[in-house]
């Protein structure tokens, strides 16, 4: 059906292409024997073909006139139709285009997004595992720290026990030096061997029984294992043979620490209900006269005379 309709509307352009060319024509015939007409001196029927000319020029050229006016108005809607469609598919590429750059900028903020999750992931990773080398260092410094302390105590304590044995090595050499037992004492106490230390202190005391250092320790390490009555005898005893050699501070320390476990003592007694004999109380007193201002006063003058 559809190459027949073209045939026709070929046909019909056609004629109508054809029908000036034939007016044309024949208005031209009508000019041709009006000029013959009047070659033959016939007015009359010159004047028919002139007029027929004339007329079929006129319409001639008004057809002709229809004929662009039609011509140039199919071109215009043909060349709108043309704008129309170029104009369709420009804004159908258009709509594709935008929706080709919407679906990649979509696609490029979802790689965004999760770029930027996996670059926060891998940031809180980083901070905890930042936070987990400087928690685990800390621990190696305290381990640190503490194998120093520790290596330092097992120094100190060869060293103390390489002393003990030279002191023992002397002992045979000098058995009535006081000074070798005080030394061998000191470093039993610093060991922690308290019993080894107040035997030393004590060996000392025998050979110089004015010996206020070994005094000192000895009523210190009392004090530590509870025998505070003999703690502070011996505190006593220290500050009076300190005393006499002139050296006030170590006389303070004694006296002050003297007095500091008697009256521990004195509160320990109380809180027991227990009662002092006559006989126990003449020691406690010759302990406080030398803790008592008026010991110092007794005292004093004769060293410093």
């Amino acid at each position: 059906m559809e190459p027949q309709v073209d045939n026709q509307e070929l046909e019909n352009q056609e004629t109508e292409n054809n029908l000036p060319e034939m007016l044309d024509i024949i208005s031209g015939v009508g000019l041709v024997g009006g000029i013959v007409g009047s070659l033959l001196n016939n007015m009359a029927f010159a004047t028919i073909p002139l007029s027929l000319s004339v007329a079929l020029q006129m319409a001639n050229r008004r057809q002709m006139t229809v004929k662009m006016a039609q011509v140039q108005r199919a071109n215009t809607v043909q060349l709108s139709q043309k704008i129309t469609q170029k104009n369709t598919v420009l804004s159908q590429q258009v709509e594709q285009v935008k929706h080709l750059f919407n679906d990649q900028l979509i696609q490029q903020q979802k790689d965004y997004q999760i770029q930027f999750v996996k670059f926060s992931d891998g940031l809180e990773e980083s901070k905890a595992l930042i936070a987990d080398l400087a928690q685990e260092n800390q621990q190696l410094n305290q381990v640190f720290t503490s194998l120093d302390s520790q290596q330092k105590e097992i120094e100190g304590i060869v060293k103390e026990l390489l002393q003990i044995q030279t002191f023992s090595q002397d002992l045979p050499r000098h058995p009535d030096s006081p000074e070798i037992y005080y030394k061998r004492g000191l470093s039993y106490q610093k060991l922690g061997n308290k019993k080894g230390a107040i035997e030393n202190y004590t060996e000392a005391l025998h050979f110089d029984s004015t010996y206020a250092q070994a005094y000192h320790n000895r009523g210190i390490l009392l004090a530590e294992l509870g025998q505070r009555r003999q703690a502070v005898e011996d505190l006593r005893l220290a500050a009076k043979y300190y005393f006499e050699k002139g050296d006030i501070t170590s006389y303070e320390k004694a006296r002050n620490l003297g007095k500091e476990f008697y009256q521990i003592s004195d509160k320990i007694e109380e809180n027991e209900s227990l009662l002092i004999e006559e006989g126990e109380t003449q020691e406690t007193l010759a302990v406080g006269h030398l803790f008592s201002p008026d010991a110092d006063k007794e005292e004093r003058p004769t060293m410093l005379g």
